[in-house]
C-alpha cells in the first residue's frame, strides 16, 4: 500500500486530504495521515499487532464511521502507548444501515529515546469533514479531515 495523503492548511488546526481506490485503503491512508502529523512513521517498527474494531450505530454514515475509526486509534495510542505505522482493514461495511470496520494496526510501544514526535492530535473533527467516491474519476475515493491539535 502506498499512502496517499497530504496536509492541508487550516487557521488553528491541521488537516489532511486522502485519496484511495477503495474504502479500505481510504481508512488506512487516513490513519497514516493522522499519525504522520503526530510522529515520524519511519521510526516505528512492526513489533506488535493490535486488533481494532469500530461499529457504527444504525444510520451511521461513512463520515461518522471514519471519525469513529480515527478516534478509536487515538484511544489505543493513548491507553496502550502504541505508535502505529501500518493498518490492514480486514473487513469494512459501508453500504448497509449498520456500518463497521475490522482491522489490524501494526507498530510498537513508545520509546522516547528513539521516536521523534511532532504535534499532538486531540481528535478528528466534523469541521469540513467530507468523504466521497468520484465515479467520473475512475471510482477514486477522497476524504478531508480536520484534526484538533
Amino acid at each position: 500500500m502506498k499512502p496517499n495523503y497530504s496536509l492541508i492548511d487550516h487557521l488553528s488546526d491541521i488537516g489532511i486530504e486522502v485519496k484511495a481506490i477503495s474504502p479500505e485503503e481510504l481508512f488506512e491512508n487516513a490513519a497514516l495521515g493522522m499519525f504522520s502529523i503526530m510522529y515520524d512513521l519511519k521510526g516505528v517498527g512492526a513489533k506488535e499487532k493490535v486488533k481494532v474494531t469500530v461499529k457504527g450505530k444504525k444510520g451511521t454514515d461513512i463520515e461518522e464511521l471514519l471519525v469513529s475509526w480515527l478516534e478509536k486509534l487515538l484511544y489505543v495510542f493513548e491507553t496502550k502507548k502504541m505508535l502505529f505505522y501500518r493498518f490492514d482493514i480486514t473487513d469494512i461495511e459501508i453500504a448497509k444501515s449498520v456500518k463497521f470496520v475490522d482491522a489490524f494496526a501494526y507498530g510498537e510501544k513508545v520509546n522516547l529515546a528513539r521516536h521523534k514526535f511532532f504535534t499532538a492530535v486531540k481528535a478528528p473533527t466534523y469541521h469540513m469533514l467530507k468523504v466521497e467516491k468520484n465515479d467520473k474519476a475512475g471510482g477514486i475515493w477522497t476524504a478531508r479531515i480536520i484534526f484538533d491539535v
